[in-house]
């Protein structure tokens, strides 16, 4: 299934922290209730894809 990468995350940035990053991920579900939000670690980005039916 295709994702999409809503924010790229700078490794180097030591100001993001996890809550942080939660919150993003929070904020993107609420926008997108239609949609799985996760933290892909590969990418270190907050991506989504479509729900899955059943």
């Amino acid at each position: 299934m295709e994702k999409t990468v809503h924010r790229k995350i700078d490794r180097e940035d030591d100001s993001i922290t996890i809550t942080d990053i939660q919150e993003m991920i929070n904020e993107l579900q609420e926008k997108h209730p239609d949609r799985e939000v996760f933290f892909d670690g590969d990418e270190f980005a907050i991506c989504s894809r479509k729900k899955r039916n059943g």
